[in-house]
């Protein structure tokens, strides 16, 4: 008989964790003197013992380990149960794989620069939501003419706004002949309808469609500034393995349409992205 000092040893399990495995009914000592409560095992527990640390090595919870060290699961529920662990450990590897990817990017742009680049980005679901959309190949002066229009409305109740400001590019806005802008104005629930325009547009009523993106915030920015963002964002987009659906959003959670100096504005900048497999 083996003290459980003495297992622990050839086991290479803590004593600690001998205790709970025998609390969990995994691995109970073969022998507990009645008057020392001292707990004794065996040698030949040993290959229990090994078959519990491979498990646990997998990641399978205590509750796991002991459906299957007691063959309390049938062959179809063994497998069944692996299969959710291996794709639960693919996930983790896709996620560390990210981290990695975001890492070697900052190292390469640190070698460029000299110094610790100002890109934070998250890779994030934008879930859906209702919207007031208007979609259109823009003229000169059409965007802030219409942005202006929109505050209008927004300030007379016609708009029952989130508080978010939203534009969507859709192609590249380098070149002229191939883009088209949107307004995407976020909305209550307390929103009717459509909405008409002077200009005889109309912002109509939708339901935006979940998507993934990889965002970064810019603060105190100008046009320039937030272009080169975008040319950031995408590279840093295609180096981690994503592809790009053409479309650019930025949410404006302050910026000249509260008012406020351009050194305060906030803007989040999304570019729209899929995973490839």
């Amino acid at each position: 008989m083996l003290k459980i000092g003495e297992f622990s040893r050839l086991s290479q399990i803590s004593i600690k964790a001998l205790h709970i495995y025998d609390e969990r009914g995994l691995l109970r000592p073969e022998h507990v003197d009645t008057f020392t409560s001292y707990r004794y095992y065996s040698f030949e527990q040993l290959p229990r013992a090994h078959h519990i640390m491979a498990l646990k090595g997998m990641g399978l919870s205590l509750e796991q380990i002991g459906l299957i060290i007691n063959q309390e699961m049938n062959i179809d529920e063994l497998r069944g149960m692996f299969r959710l662990k291996k794709a639960e450990l693919e996930q983790q590897v896709r996620e560390e794989q990210q981290r990695l990817a975001m890492v070697e990017f900052h190292l390469k742009m640190i070698e460029v620069e000299d110094n610790m680049p100002e890109l934070n980005v998250i890779v994030k679901e934008i879930p859906s939501f209702a919207a007031l959309y208007l979609r259109f190949r823009p003229v000169e002066h059409q965007i802030p003419t219409t942005a202006q229009e929109i505050n209008e409305l927004i300030a007379v109740g016609k708009i029952k706004h989130t508080g978010q400001f939203m534009g969507a590019v859709y192609g590249e806005k380098i070149n002229p002949d191939n883009y088209e802008f949107a307004f995407i104005v976020p909305v209550t629930d307390e929103q009717s309808g459509d909405v008409e325009l002077s200009t005889n547009d109309k912002l109509v009523l939708t339901q935006i469609p979940p998507v993934l993106a990889a965002t970064i915030v810019v603060r105190g920015h100008g046009e320039a500034d937030l272009f080169e963002k975008q040319v950031l964002l995408e590279r840093w987009a295609i180096e981690n393995g994503y592809g790009l659906c053409h479309e650019y959003r930025a949410i404006h959670h302050k910026g000249a349409m509260h008012h406020v100096p351009q050194s305060e504005w906030v803007t989040e900048l999304q570019i729209i992205v899929e995973e490839r497999s």
